[in-house]
């Protein structure tokens, strides 16, 4: 096992969270054996040590690999390397295999979580498939048909290529349900959310607080939930009477880029001739990402500004870096694709459809959760 004070071998690539590459370094070592399933994990303290990083990218690589699966959480003891050998499926054992991005964070947990739930109650074993890469997510797509899994709930990647291997396994008898986004030119099972609505919705708060042109930052950029949302984005423009800013709100990637990057982003729209007095980001991630960049920035900060996010940053109760957030049901995503993934298995589903859900909208008192910083520039 490494000891605490071992230094990584790398720094951080170029256009790669930190959370992400102590995230990747955490897993290569374990993948390497430097960790025993039957001794604690590496703790918090020791990550920051470590890797020389903050308390709060520890605690979220610590999560993502939870929620990936890749460690557990066990009550009084601590965090542990999970054992990661499937058994074997049984003669007439039912599977369902659940094949995504992984990734932390509650969204992707919740999902999680209420897919294991229904499978739990309808007598399934759910296996995980993490993809890689886009050429990954359909290789891990092309060996379903015999793997064993009569079922497939599929989170696509940004910028997915899988349409013709879903199609495949579709004609091969395999239920596919696609969960969080769909495929605009397959005909496909989805649960999706309202996200027309999240964007139009979380737009229409920021502007009832007094904002005219919030600038949208995104983590992805070819899925149908972001081009939904900033449809939604503009429908609530243009229902004001205010004008698009492309500049704003085009889709384009924020979190990957490196640090001088975003920040120079971001200096560049709060110095446009619109005044920039809020951000909404795509989703809590980027929320995160995006708090950092701010405090980060030694100059060309105008004083206050309103952040939201169109997804739930904590389990529960509004984040205290956003004023404005959309609370997405994501528990219930997983438990309604199981549920009509076992329709599809009983041959009782009826035509393919979609399943929508809505999201509901958190506003923070007048007030509350407004980020200030004081920049150089101001400090004289």
């Amino acid at each position: 096992m490494s000891t605490p004070g071992d230094r990584p071998a790398a720094q951080p690539p170029p256009g790669v969270a930190l959370f992400e590459w102590v995230k990747r370094e955490l897993l290569g070592a374990i993948s390497r054996g430097e960790f025993s399933p039957d001794e604690p994990f590496i703790t918090q303290r020791e990550i920051v040590e470590r890797f020389g990083v903050s308390t709060t990218t520890a605690v979220r690589a610590l999560n993502e690999l939870v929620a990936d699966g890749r460690v557990v959480r066990r009550r009084g003891r601590g965090t542990f390397v999970a054992e990661h050998t499937p058994p074997p499926v049984a003669p007439g054992q039912r599977v369902v295999t659940y094949v995504s991005p992984g990734g932390g964070g509650v969204h992707m947990s919740d999902l999680l979580g209420g897919l294991a739930v229904e499978c739990a109650a309808l007598g399934y074993r759910l296996a995980i498939e993490h993809t890689h890469s886009v050429p990954h997510e359909e290789e891990v797509l092309r060996r379903m048909a015999s793997s064993g899994s009569r079922g497939v709930v599929l989170f696509p990647r940004d910028r997915s290529t899988a349409a013709d291997a879903v199609d495949r396994l579709q004609r091969d008898g395999v239920a596919v349900v696609v969960v969080d986004r769909y495929f605009p030119a397959l005909p496909t099972d989805s649960v999706i959310f309202d996200d027309f609505a999240v964007g139009y919705e979380v737009t229409s708060a920021m502007l009832d607080r007094g904002h005219r042109a919030p600038a949208m930052l995104w983590s992805e950029a070819d899925v149908t939930s972001v081009r939904d949302r900033l449809s939604g984005h503009y429908r609530a423009l243009h229902d004001r009477g205010l004008p698009e800013l492309p500049e704003r709100s085009a889709l384009r990637v924020y979190d990957p880029l490196d640090p001088a990057t975003r920040r120079q982003r971001l200096r560049a729209m709060f110095r446009s001739a619109e005044p920039l007095t809020a951000v909404i980001c795509g989703n809590a991630p980027t929320l995160e990402v995006t708090v950092s960049d701010l405090l980060a920035m030694e100059d060309g900060f105008p004083g206050a500004v309103e952040l939201a996010a169109m997804d739930q940053f904590l389990t529960s109760d509004m984040s205290p870096l956003a004023v404005v957030s959309a609370r997405l049901p994501a528990h219930d995503m997983g438990r309604e694709a199981i549920r009509l993934t076992h329709e599809r298995l009983k041959g009782t589903g009826g035509p393919l459809r979609h399943i929508v859900l809505k999201a509901t909208v958190q506003i923070a008192d007048r007030g509350q959760n407004t980020l200030g910083v004081i920049g150089a520039a101001a400090q004289r």
